[in-house]
């Protein structure tokens, strides 16, 4: 008799435990897998199908003869995969009831019931860094009691795991931005269910602080980085409370010295406007914001745009900014680019200040002869005799910690020495003599020789009419 109660006992608990429903935690907009209990028998002779709560209609089934079939009034994205299991992709609030696995294998049947419960996560607003956030992991009361991991962004920032459904993180970084999922583990930990989010965080992106450049032609140009580093659109940021941007620029000359360069416009398109009233330098072009690049494009590289560049955005609450420095690398010679062989000149490779000392200048000249002897590459170079054959483009490189920042070139033209000017003058000038003392020696003959023709033909001869006695011939008179 006892052992009669044990056997009922133990059936009405089999029977209890194969109709109470398997509990699956799933996320809406999710992918969740409901697995179908395998049988022993060849997979190929199962006939699967799959209802939804009380339907007497399969949502989806699959028998051997004519593969698998939807129901005609399917409410949800269900398929089947390879082993029959039933998927669900995307998870549908309407999805969120009990469903039935029946299987026939032969002259045997088996059926599996599960049961859905919601997974939420609050969708939390886009959040300025440096601000508070709070995330929580809402799951439905169930039989099962769940294990609430969190597991922040792969950002490299050393984020740890943190077992418990609520957190609250005083500060945000950039670190905080990105996908954070709650894990669930249940029914023994046998079963496991993530939930996801995307917290944005308004924050400028990580780039240079410095950017070195260099005008290697007369059309140099250089962007100046700067850029969100969630892809945010527009129309949060207002949401947020964004009001205005702006580029200022100070000069490392004059420190002192701030001007604007542009400001943000958001209506009716978000833009780059230059503001107006200034005669800015460096001169800068407003440009469309499609995206989340702020950063100033193709302004023309020259010694006037070394300075700090400060990029803006302008919240109700706060104000971000990141500042960028720019240096311009140059070469120039004291003598300028086209020399006389014989003399002496200074090579000077600089940024306009002194360079800190982690900064390193190399020298490079492919057609010079001076850098076979180069034990040591400064600043300023010193050539005290050029000759023809150092002619050509001396480039000089600016090095940190083994990486070359940018270079500089100069074009040296380097000609034989003229002779002396003032001898070609006395030369000229005793040819010019010799000549024109010719002429006037060649003048003077000429003129002696025009006197003594002109005094020939003036002499006159007559004859006496009353010749004295004893006198013949003609006289002078």
């Amino acid at each position: 008799m006892m052992l009669c109660w044990i056997l009922i006992s133990l059936y009405v608990g089999f029977i209890k435990a194969q109709e109470s429903p398997i509990v699956i935690y799933a996320q809406v907009g999710g992918i969740v897998t409901l697995p179908r209990y395998t049988v022993k028998e060849n997979a190929e002779n199962v006939y699967v199908n799959w209802y939804r709560g009380l339907d007497e209609n399969p949502t989806i089934s699959r028998n051997p003869q004519s593969g698998i079939q939807k129901g005609r009034e399917m409410k949800t994205h269900a398929n089947l995969l390879e082993d029959f299991s039933l998927q669900i992709s995307p998870v549908q609030d309407s999805d969120f009831e009990i469903w039935r696995c029946v299987q026939h294998v032969l002259m045997a049947t088996s059926e599996r019931t599960y049961k859905l419960y919601h997974v939420t996560i609050p969708k939390v607003p886009a959040v300025l860094v440096g601000a508070s956030l709070s995330l929580e992991c809402k799951v439905d009361s169930s039989s099962v009691n769940p294990t609430v991991t969190w597991i922040p962004p792969e950002n490299d920032c050393n984020l740890s795991k943190l077992k418990t459904e609520t957190i609250n993180i005083e500060a945000v970084s950039w670190c905080h931005s990105g996908l954070w999922t709650c894990n669930l583990k249940y029914g023994n930990n046998r079963r496991e269910t993530k939930a996801t989010t995307t917290v944005s965080v308004i924050d400028f992106s990580l780039f240079p602080d410095t950017i070195y450049t260099s005008s290697l032609s007369s059309y140099s140009t250089v962007d100046i980085p700067c850029s969100l580093y969630s892809k945010i659109p527009w129309s949060v940021l207002n949401e947020t409370g964004l009001s205005g941007g702006s580029w200022s620029f100070t000069p490392l000359s004059d420190p002192k010295s701030t001007q604007s360069l542009l400001s943000l416009s958001v209506d009716p398109v978000v833009r780059w406007d230059v503001v107006k009233g200034t005669d800015s330098i460096p001169t800068v072009e407003g440009r469309e914001l499609k995206d989340q690049d702020l950063s100033i494009r193709n302004l023309r590289v020259s010694e006037k745009i070394r300075g700090v560049y400060n990029c803006s955005l302008m919240f109700k609450s706060k104000t971000l900014s990141r500042k960028v420095t720019v240096e311009v690398l140059k070469v120039s010679s004291s003598g300028g680019s086209r020399l006389y062989e014989g003399q002496s000149v200074n090579l000077t490779c600089t940024l306009g200040h002194q360079h800190t000392s982690d900064l390193e200048v190399k020298w490079n000249c492919s057609s010079c002869s001076i850098f076979s002897s180069l034990k040591t590459h400064p600043s300023t170079l010193f050539i005290p005799e050029v000759k023809v054959k150092d002619s050509g483009k001396y480039t000089c490189e600016l090095w940190k910690k083994g990486a070359k920042l940018t270079s500089a070139v100069l074009s040296l033209k380097i000609e034989r020495a003229p002779v002396n000017i003032w001898l070609w003058v006395a030369i000229i000038g005793g040819v010019v003599g010799f000549i024109l003392l010719l002429v006037i020696v060649i003048i003077c003959i000429r003129r002696h020789r025009q006197m003594m023709m002109y005094r020939r033909r003036k002499t006159k001869f007559c004859c006496c009419k009353t010749p004295q006695q004893n006198q013949k011939g003609f006289y002078k008179t």
